[in-house]
């Protein structure tokens, strides 16, 4: 699963201050894109020009795209006094923290926003899961996440080609430092059966290195580390497939390779092969 949260300058809209500006100014913004992702930037009450070496000429605008890997600067005269928003038109983006107030200086809301305005700067939790049920495994996790932290309980249990149920289970809270890297503590559960064997207290990060290889390394309470890689390939709009390496101080070397087919948002077909549990299939749920 993929989180989605969208900064601007490195925050959401949850950890921000207003952007402050006074009445009779000339405002002007600069606006750098260094994601793979358009942004239209939309100024509520307001128009603006778009400094774009035109003159007279440059267009004057209340929406303006912000393309992958460019600088777009505008200007607007400060002069309809209020609270404004400024946010991203892709909704989710906009949602997800890519928003700011324009605050006038010395402007006060009426008593009725006044009272309601602490809402607009809380930072909500969501859960979202994954379940892979297969004909030799099931593997899974459910997280509740928000801009920063994230809360999440992950399984897997095999038992084909295995004399017993093997299965783990790992528990950690994250810290999002930004869209890169996030540091981790938690609990590694493993057993056969009903039984467990043991359990360890884990502490790690995890990095987006390019190419979006996801990493991830942790030690642990008994003395070990574990070292984990993994990547997904988009093949066609329904076809996926998905790699997963790691390597574990006291269990040594496991893999992981499963190709998916798209259904629709919830469900997939999955096949996959496993080092220990061997080849299956299923299905894939997404919630």
């Amino acid at each position: 699963m993929q989180r989605y949260t969208w900064f601007l300058n490195n925050k959401p809209i949850t950890e921000s201050d207003n952007i402050l500006v006074k009445k009779g100014e000339l405002v002007r913004f600069i606006m750098i894109n260094r994601t793979m992702m358009h942004h239209p930037m939309h100024l509520h009450g307001h128009f603006f020009r778009v400094i774009n070496g035109q003159g007279d000429h440059a267009p004057l605008k209340n929406v303006v795209d912000v393309p992958p890997m460019s600088t777009t600067v505008i200007e607007f005269y400060s002069d309809e006094v209020g609270d404004w928003l400024f946010h991203c038109h892709l909704l989710y983006h906009m949602k997800s923290g890519m928003t700011r107030m324009i605050h006038y200086e010395n402007f006060e809301p009426s008593p009725e926003v006044a009272v309601i305005r602490h809402k607009f700067y809380k930072d909500p939790f969501y859960l979202y899961g994954r379940a892979d049920v297969l004909s030799n495994m099931t593997e899974g996790a459910i997280s509740i996440t928000n801009s920063r932290w994230e809360f999440e309980a992950g399984w897997e249990v095999g038992w084909q080609s295995v004399d017993t149920n093997e299965w783990e289970g790992l528990v950690t809270i994250d810290y999002h430092v930004n869209r890169f890297t996030s540091f981790f503590a938690g609990s590694d559960f493993f057993g056969e059966d009903s039984s467990s064997e043991e359990t360890r207290g884990v502490l790690g990060i995890r990095y987006l290195l390019p190419l979006n290889l996801e990493t991830a390394a942790w030690l642990d309470t008994d003395g070990g580390a574990r070292f984990m890689l993994e990547r997904d390939f988009e093949l066609t709009p329904r076809i996926g497939l998905h790699g997963e390496v790691e390597y574990d101080t006291h269990d040594q070397w496991e893999g992981k390779v499963s190709l998916s087919y798209l259904i629709n948002k919830e469900f997939s077909i999955l096949a996959n092969w496993h080092s220990e549990f061997g080849i299956g299939a299923g299905l894939q749920l997404r919630f």
